[in-house]
């Protein structure tokens, strides 16, 4: 894995994982539709820009409302589910990096978690700036960090941690919460010609219903940490594996596991 770069190594995992991601991911990532989409105001025949748009939830509920909206996703397999499940919505292949829209052409761009999988997510930034009409917002959503509340993201790392490494041969990518920060959100949008960014936090939840979902989320509905988890040795990922299903039992209510699974998000407008 360490022969390829990030971008090729999460674009091929996103192609191979698309059948899975709304039975996983989904289910939580869909609750940060209504904040982004509020975070537009009236959307009513604006036109909505969803990059990294995944399976195509935010730009389909968009359309739903009344907006124009669009959807881009660097996985064909995405792109492909998303037209099927919104095939009166425009969806294409392309690269968030260079988006494939005139200047001043959109009215609002979403980027739900997409900045996690992308090399250089200030370029991902700019090239939304560049889109958007003057007044009009850019909304992205990450994950918070374990210190934040990623009660998720703790128990994974904590495992990782004990049992394996962290130093393991995949290529340089940036920082997995970079974004999580309010500081970082703020600087990286102004530097990029934005006004009057606001950052909060979004109280998620993923409710499972045993131990051994969480392995699944992890390998089916996940990149970034299963390469990180398939990157350890035998040993260690095994051990990794125990520590991570006697861990989720803590977390248990009822007959359910439920994991606080807190997101940032950031939202600043086109001078």
């Amino acid at each position: 894995m360490a022969e390829q770069s990030f971008q090729a190594l999460e674009q091929a995992g996103w192609v191979a994982k698309a059948g899975e991601y709304d039975e996983l991911f989904a289910t939580i990532t869909d609750q940060a539709i209504d904040p982004i989409l509020g975070s537009f105001g009236a959307i009513d025949s604006k036109r909505v820009l969803d990059v990294a748009c995944g399976t195509g939830h935010i730009a389909g509920v968009a359309a739903e409302r009344g907006a124009l909206s669009e959807g881009i996703d660097f996985a064909s397999t995405m792109v492909a589910k998303a037209k099927g499940r919104y095939p009166k919505v425009s969806f294409r292949e392309g690269d968030a990096e260079q988006l494939p829209y005139d200047d001043s052409s959109c009215d609002a761009v979403a980027c739900g978690f997409g900045l996690l999988h992308m090399a250089n997510p200030e370029r991902v930034i700019k090239e939304a700036w560049r889109v958007l009409r003057s007044g009009g917002r850019y909304t992205f959503t990450v994950w918070c960090s374990p210190d934040q509340g990623g009660e998720f993201f703790n128990l994974v790392m904590g495992a990782v941690q004990m049992h394996g490494t962290l130093d393991v041969p995949l290529p340089p990518a940036p920082p997995v919460f970079r974004f999580a920060d309010p500081g970082e959100c703020t600087k990286v949008l102004m530097s990029a010609g934005f006004v009057d960014p606001k950052v909060l936090v979004l109280p998620l939840t993923w409710r499972a219903a045993r131990p051994e979902d969480v392995l699944n989320i992890i390998y089916k509905g996940a990149v970034r940490t299963s390469m990180l988890l398939e990157a350890q040795t035998v040993q260690a990922r095994e051990a990794i594996h125990q520590a991570i299903l006697k861990g989720s039992e803590a977390f248990r209510k009822g007959n359910a596991i439920e994991f606080g699974f807190p997101a940032s998000m950031a939202t600043a407008a086109k001078g």
